[in-house]
């Protein structure tokens, strides 16, 4: 099967990428990770650890959070995913206020960070390591205590947390997360923005424009003010490349709009502006 047959984007399989730099002249970059690649967030959150919450984008929680209660339920008893949930910022928050949180992370570091980080505040978070490409198993293997696949109301991947393990498994995905949640339930995703990729390329950094895919050296920031590069691959989707992404895996779509870190309630449903760096989509599994 190939990734246009499974939902993917039609040439992955044998396509050549056109890259370009951010003066619009060709260029290359490393070859983009199959979907069988470790996850690149691992090692990332393997360095920065406890470190991660002083990234810059890690400091919009409040704002976010009441943009998502406007948009899907989250009271009292509420079951959400948190899908690439890092040191669990969101479902920390959440947790004050009587939803139950399980949240999933590729990188065991930030796991840690997100447990003891609950131990601090006296919230109850249930966190797990797993690869967002592996959902179902790593659900059905934490035991009763968890919802399973199927148990949850609210799934969300914020922050592209979920879909940063390589480009081309974004379908599969996406899929999982669909399958997490019950008939009727919610399912939000923040995605890289092509034009927002496209229109601020920095130097050093690749855009390809046939897959729609931005290569970056990326400097992350971890403990004792210690530095280190990583490659970064972003797989950057328009409004309705976004839209088909989600129905493509069965899910019914309401709202895209432009948003950012920190600003998820900066645009009304439809808006969405060329200097939005992320799409912010919002649908249901059918009933």
């Amino acid at each position: 099967m190939n990734p246009s047959e499974s939902g993917g984007r039609e040439g992955w399989a044998s396509g050549e990428p056109s890259w370009r730099d951010h003066l619009d002249r060709p260029t290359e970059a490393p070859p983009t990770p199959d979907a069988d690649a470790p996850a690149a967030y691992g090692p990332i959150g393997a360095f920065q650890g406890e470190a991660y919450r002083r990234n810059a984008f890690a400091h919009g929680t409040d704002e976010e959070l009441a943009a998502l209660r406007a948009l899907v339920p989250l009271e009292v008893g509420t079951r959400v995913l948190d899908v690439g949930c890092a040191d669990a910022r969101h479902l920390r928050r959440l947790a004050t206020a009587g939803v139950v949180g399980v949240g999933v992370d590729v990188a065991p570091a930030l796991i840690g960070a997100g447990r003891a980080a609950a131990h601090r505040e006296g919230v109850e978070v249930e966190l797990l390591t797993g690869d967002a490409r592996e959902l179902t198993a790593v659900l059905t293997a934490a035991g009763a205590a968890t919802p399973g696949p199927g148990g949850f109301d609210v799934v969300w991947s914020l922050c592209q947390g979920a879909l940063g393990t390589s480009p081309v498994s974004d379908p599969g995905v996406v899929a999982e997360l669909a399958a997490a949640v019950r008939p009727g339930g919610w399912v939000v995703v923040t995605l890289f923005h092509a034009l927002f990729a496209a229109r601020h390329l920095a130097p050093g950094d690749a855009f390809d424009t046939r897959h729609l895919v931005h290569h970056q050296r990326s400097e992350v920031r971890g403990p004792d003010e210690r530095r280190r590069e990583f490659d970064l691959w972003t797989a950057a989707y328009t409004a309705r490349e976004g839209i088909r992404l989600l129905t493509d895996a069965g899910l019914t779509v309401h709202s895209v709009r432009g948003a950012e870190p920190g600003g998820y309630g900066r645009r009304t449903a439809g808006e969405v502006a060329l200097d939005d760096p992320e799409l912010l989509l919002v649908a249901t599994r059918p009933a």
